[in-house]
């Protein structure tokens, strides 16, 4: 690492570089460290180079740690130059049970081809993230629960599933694939949750 005023300063311009301060590894922790893309341990060359140096919340950095990838379709996601397009890649389906729960996957884009669908898949599992969304998505099905029921005792289930597809496109505008947008589609998607199922939350 770079070591002085210059290098702190080069380090903290890295680190603000995080959208909204989160780690682009996993989409939720707080981004405050700075991880080697490729471990500086196999290519001390590219130790200081900005671009191996990615934004990253000390989980993310400590499940990485010095991995290096034996061919291609092993190589995480690097969020400077892979390019996931502008589809929906992340998806979710609704548990419909008594507590329901969310199940998120990934649905590769049309223009991916199988080496990067591996590869975006690889990522998902290694960072746990389908384990870490649902976590997530538990909580905010019960923060949201008395919400989405007065909704829909005042309006109705249509105007409830409108609310819902307008929440994930604004998760969508801001953020892209975002853990929140899937499991907003997914309950506007769910006959069962509209109808009246945040209640078995």
């Amino acid at each position: 690492m770079v070591t002085g005023r210059a290098g702190r300063d080069i380090y903290d311009q890295i680190l603000a570089g995080a959208p909204f301060e989160r780690c682009p590894l996993c989409g939720r922790g707080i981004a405050t460290t700075l991880d080697h893309q490729l471990p500086k341990s196999e290519y001390p060359i590219l130790a200081i180079t900005p671009a191996n140096l990615v934004p990253a919340c000390n989980t993310c950095n400590q499940k990485k740690s010095s991995k290096d990838p034996a061919e291609a379709s092993e190589m995480l996601l690097h969020p400077y130059f892979d390019e996931l397009g502008t589809s929906r890649w992340l998806g979710a389906r609704i548990h419909e049970e008594s507590p329901a729960r969310a199940e998120y996957f990934v649905k590769p884009g049309d223009d991916w081809n199988a080496t990067f669908s591996d590869r975006v898949v690889r990522h998902f599992k290694f960072f746990g993230l389908s384990r870490q969304y649902a976590l997530a998505a538990a909580g905010k099905l019960a923060t949201d629960r008395l919400q989405h029921a007065g909704l829909l005792r005042r309006t109705g289930p249509d105007e409830l599933r409108l609310h819902l597809r307008e929440a994930a496109e604004g998760y969508w505008a801001t953020a892209g694939n975002t853990w929140e947008g899937a499991l907003c589609n997914a309950l506007a998607e769910s006959d069962w949750y509209v109808n009246g199922g945040m209640n078995a939350i």
